[in-house]
Parts: structure tokens; sequence; C-alpha cells
């Protein structure tokens, strides 16, 4: 009987959604390491393997929502692998193509911020009366924004590597790209530490209260 019971639990926590959430984890390991091969047709999978798994970022959430799947265990697991993929793809593209102050001055505070941030987010799920934090529009903007500049500075940095895989050919699209690139990542970095002040500013109270707690 209690075993029956350990088996259902186990088969709930790892449901569709989870598992979902778990392929999106092992993808964000795998794909930064992609990028970072000198393989074309390697690195071109690798933004496939991308799309993938920011498909599944949308998927888990909709199925957990249309099937009343939702779990704890997911509330937990679904920061990890959003920041995993996006951290880790922003790394590779920032060590391979960037150079000088780029590979560094634009990942530093992103890092920071989004590791903090699922910090303090974990700390409050777990903690005996869980804080639950709802998504703000503020967020909800850095991570649209992160996700469009991933991929358009992926194309735009392997047309550059690759010009014999460039559709246009023309030296003034590029140009146009390269700006576009650039105002992205700063909007990225924008939004990132801006909605990152926020949500200190918005639940001050919870965070000195998890920080002070002994």
């Amino acid at each position: 009987m209690q075993m029956g019971l350990l088996l259902k639990k186990n088969l709930y926590l790892m449901n569709v959604p989870n598992s979902l959430t778990v392929l999106r984890i092992i993808l964000g390991f795998i794909v930064p390491y992609m990028m970072i091969s000198g393989d074309f047709n390697i690195r071109v999978w690798a933004a496939i393997l991308f799309a993938i798994a920011a498909f599944t970022d949308w998927l888990d959430g909709w199925y957990a929502r249309r099937y009343n799947l939702i779990t704890q265990l997911g509330k937990i697991l679904d920061p990890i692998a959003d920041k995993v993929i996006v951290l880790g793809s922003f790394v590779a593209i920032s060590d391979v193509f960037f150079d000088n102050m780029y590979s560094i001055w634009w990942i530093v505070p992103i890092f920071l911020r989004e590791v903090v941030i699922t910090i303090y987010r974990l700390i409050f799920l777990l903690r005996k009366k869980p804080i639950v934090v709802a998504a703000s529009w503020s967020g909800k903007a850095k991570t649209v924004m992160q996700m469009v500049t991933l991929p358009f500075a992926y194309f735009y940095l392997m047309l550059s590597l690759y010009p014999e895989s460039d559709p246009v050919g023309t030296p003034m699209v590029l140009f146009v790209m390269w700006w576009l690139m650039h105002l992205m990542i700063l909007a990225s970095l924008a939004l990132t530490v801006g909605s990152g002040l926020r949500f200190f500013i918005k639940n001050w109270k919870a965070v000195k209260e998890v920080t002070t707690y002994e």
C-alpha cells in the first residue's frame, strides 16, 4: 500500500510539465557546449535545440495549468531551467563571438541578477510558510527581451563567422544587424537590472525577513 502511494507520488512529481522542465535543464547544458563548437553544423543544431528549449518553456507552463499539474517541484525547477539555458547561452555567445570588454561587461550584471533573484525565490518557496512572488510585468519584459536577443545575436554572429551562409550577402544588412544586436543587448541589460531592483523594492519586507531569519 505504502509502496503504491510512493510510486503514485513519484509519478505525480515527474509528470509531463516537470519532465519537460528537466529536459530544458539538460538542453541548458548541452546547447552552450554546442555553441562553442567550431563546427558549423553543430552550431546550427545548437540553434534548433535552443528553439526547442524555448518552446518547452511555454509548453510546460501551459500544460501544468491546463491539466492542473502544478507542483512544488515544478515551481522550483522551472526558474532554474530558465536560468540555465539563458545564462549558459549568453556566456557561450560572449566567450565565442565577442572580445575585449564585450566578453564581460554585460554578462556579469545579468548573471548576478538572475542567480540572486532565483535564490531568493527558492528560499521564499521552501519556507514553512511559503511566500509566493507573482511574476511582474518588468520580469516578463526582461524574459521576452532576453529570449529575443539571444537568437538574434546568435544569428548575426553566425553570419559573421560563416559569410558563405549569408542568404543576403550585403554588408549594409550586417552593419544594421550589428547595431540592432548591441541595442538589444543594452535593452536586455537595462530590463534585467531594472526588474531586479524592482523585485527588491517590491519584496523588501520578505527579503529582509528571510535574510535576518535565525
